[in-house]
């Protein structure tokens, strides 16, 4: 069963954003909720593995109360346009910040779908030694080229082990890779160029 993460927030245009952003760097099914109800139920019938939440939800105290039931297994990241005063926030694994930049978003994004894809799931364990020395490469800042010439490989299978390392992993960014191979101690933090 596919792994789903849930955007929760009667806004269009946060919905889409939201998606927008979490397809770029991460693979996974998004479903769209617009009530805190209608989140609980979705959790208690499907595999989902983030909940995003913009904190306008929140503002039923009603259904809050319901939803601050959280369960441990699942990463629940709040989005809000006041993180000083986020409500409940130390119940959330991360706050974004609804008007930050995109640089700002990303790498908290990264971080978050990389440490819950290493360390619960260890999906690199289903790389190939080959596509293990591919990863560290690009993490280390290599293009295809410059992979293919250290590994004395095609460009061509530099590709496709990209592809797979992609398909694996979920990760689509090299930001996102790099972060991986460092939480993953595949390669040194030290070395990252």
């Amino acid at each position: 069963m596919a792994r789903s993460i849930i955007i929760g927030t009667p806004s269009y245009l946060l919905k889409r954003g939201i998606a927008a952003t979490i397809s770029e760097i991460f693979e996974a099914e998004i479903v769209f909720i617009d009530t805190l109800g209608q989140v609980n139920l979705y959790i208690d019938q499907n595999s989902v593995f983030c909940v995003i939440i913009d904190d306008e939800l929140l503002a039923n105290n009603e259904e809050s109360r319901l939803f601050f039931d959280l369960k441990k297994q699942i990463i629940y990241i709040l989005v809000t346009d006041d993180t000083q005063n986020a409500p409940r926030k130390s119940k959330f694994n991360a706050i974004l910040n609804k008007n930050h930049s995109k640089e700002k978003i990303i790498p908290p994004l990264e971080n978050i779908f990389t440490q819950e894809h290493g360390e619960n799931n260890q999906n690199y364990s289903l790389l190939s030694e080959r596509e293990t020395e591919v990863l560290k490469l690009v993490a280390l800042g290599y293009t295809n080229q410059a992979v293919a010439d250290k590994l004395f490989i095609s460009k061509h299978t530099v590709i496709s082990h990209r592809k797979n390392i992609t398909s694996k992993l979920g990760i689509k960014t090299v930001s996102g890779l790099t972060v991986y191979a460092v939480l993953n101690n595949l390669i040194p933090k030290d070395q990252i160029q």
